[in-house]
Parts: structure tokens; C-alpha cells; sequence
């Protein structure tokens, strides 16, 4: 049996823009990542102070490049900093719609696009929460490493989204880091402990556990697990076509744990959904 605890989530969207900004700034950010302990090549830090972008795709993002290579429709790429993934995408011959909060790094992607890729490349600063398409519009979703910033009813909203924007046949491909992270093992036995007692969003946490940026804090963290993927994209409608945990191996080791700290889904909106009798 489920338990929820409702009264946890009531931020809103407001609260998701502030969730990880104000107490942090990108001087500080620099500074965090120019440490050895948290350096790493694919890392790119942003200038919103959300984090850092990766440079380097694993194997849910290289499926749904590859997947864009034979869409018809436009794809969306959410939260796409810089515009790594974006860039990827564009190589297909996709046409994207690009969104991340901070418009400054979306004008970095677009100076770095060629003329062609621009007329491709639709910008679409803002929150992705507040993203509207018209059902059935788009091809694919790409939503990498920002569930994390969420709430369950966020989450659960967003991703029923997904499913309308859709067309039949389309794909949502979702990553975001576990409780399994060398920088959030504080956190492990609590989140396995509410885990056990059937809680419906056990990795939903007010505490600050050291997390993206590893400086000041923000109002929550959401870690989640491949089951918890799998159940929501179901329940909105998709089907499942892959689901489970990714090492990040190259990580610094101090933000390592055991192979398990992101986790991602591929999710597919059936061509032929039943209709009753």
C-alpha cells in the first residue's frame, strides 16, 4: 500500500524556479567546480547557478538522438543549459525546440549554431512547467537531469504533458540522480527506510543533503529510482521500453557510489490506443 504524504508538496512554480537559485551565485559555482575534488572535463558549469551541464551523452541520450533521426514532427529538449544535447539532436536533421530557464544560455547556443541549425532550433526560455504544445504536436520529449528540482505532483503533471504533446509513436526519454550518489549517501538510509513503509515519493526531502553545486542550498532535493519512472509513465499512458539505473563512471570519484547514481526511462506513446466498445 501507498503512502502519500500530500502536505509535503505544496510548492509551486514559482517554487521550481527558486528551488535551486538565490543562495548560490555563479562566482561561488566557479569556484565549487575549479576544485579538484568536484572537476571533471564534461562538466560545464552554468550561469544561473543551476549546476553544470554535461558534455557527454549516456545511453538514454543517445537513444533518443538516434531515435530523432527518423522523426517527422519537432522534438522538445527541456532544461538544455548550453545546448549540448540540442546540438546533437540538430546533427539528425531534427527540428528542436529548446528550452532551459536561463535565456542567456540559450543565446550562447544560438551563436553557436550555424545559419541552417537556426532554422531548426526554435528557443524557448522559461520554465518548463509552464511549456504548452498543441497535442500531438511533437515527436519526442528529451527532459535530462532536472527532475531532481520537482515535486511528485509536479512530476506527475509534467509527465502526463508529455504524453499529450505527444503524437502516436512518439518517445519521452527522463534521467535524474538517485539517492545512490557518493554526495547524498546521508541520505540513503532514510530514503530506503521510507521506501520500505510505502511511501509514494520516498526521495522527496526538505533536508539539505549535499547535492548540484555543493554550494548554499535550495527548498528540496527529489531523488528517484527506476520504479518510481516505470509507475508514473505508466499511469499517464506510456508504455515502457527501457528503465534502470546508470553508472556515472567518469563522476568524480567523491560523487560515485556504486553504478547506480542517475537512473533514466524511455517511455513510448502507443500508435494504437484502445478505445471501449
Amino acid at each position: 500500500m501507498i503512502r502519500k504524504l500530500s502536505s509535503q508538496f505544496r510548492p509551486t512554480v514559482r517554487s521550481f524556479l527558486q528551488a535551486a537559485t538565490a543562495t548560490r551565485n555563479v562566482s561561488s559555482m566557479d569556484e565549487f567546480y575549479s576544485n579538484p575534488k568536484n572537476s571533471n572535463p564534461h562538466f560545464k558549469a552554468t550561469l544561473n547557478a543551476h549546476g553544470h551541464m554535461l558534455d557527454v551523452l549516456d545511453e538514454y541520450g543517445e537513444a533518443f538522438v538516434a531515435f530523432a533521426r527518423n522523426t517527422t514532427k519537432p522534438v522538445a529538449d527541456l532544461g538544455v543549459a548550453f545546448g549540448f544535447t540540442t546540438k546533437e539532436i540538430l546533427k539528425t536533421g531534427a527540428t528542436v525546440y529548446a528550452n532551459d530557464l536561463s535565456e542567456d544560455m540559450l543565446k550562447e547556443l544560438n551563436n553557436s549554431l550555424t545559419e541552417e541549425e537556426r532554422l531548426r532550433c526554435i528557443l524557448k526560455p522559461g520554465s518548463a512547467l509552464e511549456l504548452n504544445f498543441e497535442p500531438g504536436s511533437l515527436s519526442g520529449v528529451l527532459a535530462l537531469r532536472w527532475f531532481h528540482f520537482l515535486t511528485g505532483p509536479q512530476i506527475r503533471e509534467v509527465i502526463h504533458k508529455f504524453f499529450t504533446w505527444l503524437e502516436p509513436g512518439g518517445k519521452v526519454v527522463i534521467t535524474c540522480s538517485t539517492p545512490y550518489s557518493g554526495r547524498a549517501r546521508s541520505f540513503i538510509p532514510e530514503y530506503e527506510e521510507r521506501k520500505a513503509a510505502g511511501e509514494e515519493w520516498p526521495g522527496f526531502t526538505t533536508k539539505q543533503i549535499q547535492e548540484v553545486g555543493g554550494v548554499g542550498s535550495r527548498e528540496h532535493f527529489h531523488k528517484l529510482e527506476p520504479f518510481i519512472f516505470e509507475r508514473e509513465l505508466k499511469a499517464a499512458g506510456f508504455e515502457v521500453e527501457k528503465c534502470g539505473f546508470i553508472a556515472r563512471s567518469f563522476y568524480p570519484e567523491g560523487w560515485q557510489f556504486d553504478g547506480r547514481e542517475h537512473c533514466g526511462v524511455v517511455g513510448v506513446k502507443t500508435r494504437q490506443i484502445s478505445t471501449p466498445n
